[in-house]
């Protein structure tokens, strides 16, 4: 990959860890809100139990988006950008254009899906990166 191509793909990285990390803290603002009211009507509770579960759904599922990206960063930096973590093969330049902070490789991570669904578990973020 050429110093073009990965200086923007760190920029777009960089950029994408900002917007991560300023949604986080509105997300932990809110779940903080949420935190604050008192009820004791029973539709209320439970609209406030759905609430927090949604944002800390959210919140989940970026904290884990944003260590991915991490790592990507760290790759770029390490000179390993571009190579599944898995297998060490490339990763296809359509699949990191798609998701920049791929770590594994298409048929790597399609194995690493089947194997956690065949043992009952599931990765978080990884239903994105299936389609890719």
């Amino acid at each position: 990959m050429d110093a073009i191509r990965i200086k923007n793909v760190r920029k777009r990285l960089a950029d994408e860890q900002d917007l991560l990390l300023k949604s986080l803290e509105r997300s932990q603002l809110a779940a903080d809100e949420i935190k604050l009211e008192k009820t004791e009507d029973e539709g209320d509770l439970a609209s406030i139990s759905h609430d927090r579960d949604v944002l800390y759904s959210l919140h989940e599922g970026g904290f884990v988006r944003l260590q991915m990206i991490q790592k990507a960063i760290e790759a770029i930096d390490g000179g390993q950008y571009g190579v599944c973590i898995r297998c060490e093969g490339v990763i296809n330049d359509k699949r990191l254009d798609a998701v920049p902070w791929a770590a594994m490789c298409i048929a790597c991570q399609e194995e690493t899906e089947a194997e956690h669904a065949s043992s009952g578990m599931s990765l978080i973020g990884a239903d994105a990166e299936a389609e890719l």
